[in-house]
């Protein structure tokens, strides 16, 4: 950046969105790319109870074991994301407040912040006017990070009470 060039209220409001946006994208690779590799797992595993399938105590212990590895890591990558985005967003809050209370905004400059701030995230608002972004934003991370869980739960089933081959 040149000396002649400043970086805007815009351009970081902007630079927010943008974060903001890239960890939503995140998560959604990163969800798909689990749930995937779950569906190879289980495949993996539902083939191993074949009659005289070779490797049987890999298939139905060290699999298992790593599906669980898996979620644990994935829901930590998810968790972090979600926490990016919260830090994001907060400062999106503070940068809005900041530029209203301090910068002197024009009545347009004004207009404009104001109709901004109505879309981010926090302020959404349901038909009826009531800000409902916060919760909303809360209701959206519940599968990305209940998946993992939920599979945990099945390959813990599948590691401690599923029957084993005799």
């Amino acid at each position: 950046m040149s000396n002649s060039q400043s970086l805007t209220v815009a351009d970081a409001l902007k630079s927010l969105q943008d974060a903001v946006q890239a960890e939503n994208t995140l998560i959604a690779s990163r969800v798909t790319w689990y749930v995937t590799s779950q569906a190879f797992l289980l495949t993996a595993y539902a083939t191993s109870w074949n009659a005289n399938f070779g490797w049987p105590g890999f298939f139905h212990w060290a699999l298992p074991i790593a599906a669980i590895v898996l979620s644990g890591i994935i829901f930590t990558s998810i968790y972090a994301a979600t926490w990016a985005q919260d830090v994001y967003l907060r400062e999106q809050t503070h940068l809005i407040r900041r530029a209203r209370g301090e910068l002197g905004l024009s009545a347009a400059e004004l207009l404009a912040l104001d109709v901004y701030e109505r879309t981010t995230v926090p302020q959404r608002t349901n038909a009826r006017g009531h800000i409902v972004g916060a919760r909303v934003h809360g209701l959206v991370r519940i599968t990305p990070l209940l998946l993992p869980v939920g599979f945990s739960l099945i390959w813990l089933y599948a590691l401690v009470l599923a029957p084993r081959l005799g």
